[in-house]
């Protein structure tokens, strides 16, 4: 008879990151939102976990989470939440996972969230379609824009005439596109985030956008071949630059900016079509590029993006949404102030969830 077990294990000691990585290889280990490096990024009361679900000792699922402590008035409630960390994540599901298994890890996961007074849950799913089987609402969250790199030719004649005049003429104005992969010099990662830095600062982004230096030179680090930074030059000066994640057949935009003083040259274009031109060279067929502000059609950041890819299907990213305390849910919206309908604070399909912190800054 089979036996399932799920083990929460605490990503505070050296013993347990080795775990992680070493359970995240056993399962796939060429997913970069996976990579530890890259989940690592969290704020005050916040704890970097993982389940590990097993049947009969063989490791079937693994998933990252962050435990939050729920903070009301400057005091603490007692309860807490659980959220993905950024990026496409939630369970990474062995390949010959059954319907069956599936339930059951969530049925164990939702039993440990009773036990540990987590009020709900809030999952950022991958696409591999691991939101089957989920016990909470799945929620249509983002258009994002994948395209077919494999083909150059088709790729060139699909773009947007105009897109391929303003990559013309980033070229014609002398700019150098330079790309960095697997041993990356400290150097070309501090002008990646040099201009990063400064088009956040542009955009006054907020918080959890300002990585430190370290989280990209430990990133760099420890997963070489996840990873790459791909730099634009106006002489000797980077005006624009973007951070690409790599799996196995896929580049992912991650993060990026462009100088404002160098828009007009057409930098980002630059770039972009000379790292899909990279990346088909190395053996990669897609080019992830991802999503507006919002989940609209007519967003202009993601009518953006579509102009690389006008013709290929995009990829649809999912939300996980779930209380599990419904009664603490209340309280803690009654708290906050943040819904005035009972009704309204329980539609969690609509609007910011969970709806006692979209109040709490």
């Amino acid at each position: 008879m089979s036996k399932s077990t799920l083990e929460s294990i605490s990503l505070t000691t050296p013993e347990a990151i080795s775990n992680y990585k070493h359970s995240i290889s056993l399962i796939d280990n060429t997913n970069p939102y996976y990579s530890l490096e890259l989940l690592n990024n969290h704020l005050d009361h916040q704890e970097l976990n993982f389940f590990t679900y097993k049947i009969n000792g063989a490791l079937k699922a693994v998933m990252p989470f962050i435990q939050r402590q729920i903070i009301m008035h400057g005091k603490e409630t007692g309860y807490f939440d659980v959220t993905s960390p950024w990026g496409y994540n939630g369970p990474l599901f062995d390949t010959v996972m059954s319907q069956e298994l599936i339930e059951d890890f969530w049925k164990l996961v939702d039993n440990w969230y009773k036990e540990n007074k987590v009020v709900s849950e809030f999952i950022r799913f991958n696409f591999k379609h691991n939101y089957e089987g989920y016990t909470g609402t799945k929620v249509h969250t983002l258009r994002n824009v994948r395209g077919n790199i494999a083909d150059w030719d088709n790729f060139w004649s699909n773009l947007k005439s105009n897109t391929r005049n303003q990559f013309r003429k980033a070229k014609k104005e002398g700019l150098v596109f330079e790309i960095h992969y697997k041993d990356i010099a400290l150097e070309k990662v501090k002008a990646f985030y040099d201009v990063y830095i400064g088009t956040m600062d542009r955009r006054d982004a907020i918080d959890s956008f300002y990585h430190p230096l370290e989280y990209f030179t430990n990133f760099a680090a420890q997963n070489p071949g996840k990873y790459a930074v791909g730099l634009v030059y106006e002489g000797d000066l980077p005006i624009s630059c973007e951070l690409f994640l790599i799996s196995n057949d896929t580049m992912y935009s991650y993060l990026g900016g462009t100088s404002s003083d160098h828009f007009k040259l057409r930098p980002n274009e630059y770039l972009k079509i000379n790292a899909i031109e990279w990346a088909r060279g190395v053996g990669l067929e897609y080019y992830m590029i991802g999503g507006g502000l919002s989940n609209s059609e007519t967003d202009n950041l993601y009518l953006y993006k579509k102009k690389y890819f006008p013709y290929d299907d995009d990829i649809h990213f999912y939300t996980g949404r779930k209380i599990i305390d419904h009664e603490a849910y209340l309280k803690l919206c009654e708290l906050n102030r943040a819904e005035s309908s009972k009704m309204d604070a329980l539609n969690v399909a609509q609007g910011f969830f969970p709806k006692y912190r979209e109040k709490m800054g």
